[in-house]
């Protein structure tokens, strides 16, 4: 049996820096569905960051990861295609701007919880989106 840890901030940054990289390598032949995972991808690594800067005494605004998070739901927000994409758009700039408070607020109050709630969702949407490709 492989005996857990508990992730700390700079392991978690650590594997996000080297799935960034990856990244990098991934986005210059990827297609649209394939970006937006890279995204989603880069989204979780950020609040999960946060939530473990939390749980080890940081305070969190001001953040690389903060602004990270932020800035990426802003893309996924200003990249949607409105014309074509009609209520499913609609539907998804809502849920993009509701995490983006949510955000907000658990940055402000440096609360691990709601970043952790906040994780969850994005992960469900995440999941949601990967569901595209199958």
């Amino acid at each position: 049996m492989v005996p857990m840890t508990t992730a700390t901030a700079s392991t978690v940054r650590a594997t996000g820096l080297y799935r960034r990289l990856q990244n990098e390598s991934r986005a210059s032949a990827a297609d649209p569905i394939e970006l937006v995972t890279m995204l989603y991808d880069e989204l979780e690594t950020a609040v999960g960051v946060l939530a473990a800067m939390v749980r080890q005494g940081q305070r969190v605004s001001a953040t690389e990861p903060a602004h990270r998070a932020r800035a990426i739901l802003i893309g996924l927000d200003v990249g949607l295609d409105h014309e074509n994409g009609g209520d499913v758009a609609e539907a998804l700039a809502r849920v993009y701007r509701s995490m983006r408070r949510k955000l907000d607020n658990a940055v402000a109050a440096n609360d691990a919880d709601e970043l952790d709630e906040l994780l969850k969702g994005i992960v469900t949407v995440s999941s949601a989106w990967r569901q595209l490709r199958q």
